[in-house]
């Protein structure tokens, strides 16, 4: 592989991963699966590069990392943000629900549940 052909290949990657920002950002995870399975044909050709490091391809590479990095943290806050979403609606679901009456007192039969059992 020549060298305008690895920068070539850089730059499309760091595309790639722009997109990926793009998606983790308007939280559209059902089209981030197929552009992870297009980032790993470009581990290999990355990993096998026998050619010499130019300044540009340092560059990219550095832009590459850093653009990773965004789209792992971007990836971390939403799992966290699902998983306090969860959490909160499993507390929510332990309290049985009220039901809208001047008596305070009074509880509703059936507690609230997102999973119907008996269906």
């Amino acid at each position: 592989m020549k060298a305008a052909e690895f920068e070539q290949l850089l730059r499309r990657f760091c595309r790639l991963l722009q997109q990926e920002k793009k998606y983790l950002i308007s939280n559209q995870p059902d089209k981030l699966i197929p552009l992870v399975e297009e980032k790993q044909k470009y581990v290999r050709p990355f990993q096998e590069y026998p050619g010499q490091v130019t300044v540009r391809m340092k560059e990219l590479i550095q832009q590459i990392q850093a653009s990773q990095q965004e789209n792992l943290l971007l990836t971390k806050q939403a799992m966290g943000f699902e998983e306090m979403m969860l959490k909160s609606i499993r507390s929510n679901l332990k309290t049985p629900g009220t039901i809208y009456s001047p008596d305070k007192s009074k509880r509703a039969a059936d507690s609230l549940s997102l999973i119907d059992w008996e269906a």
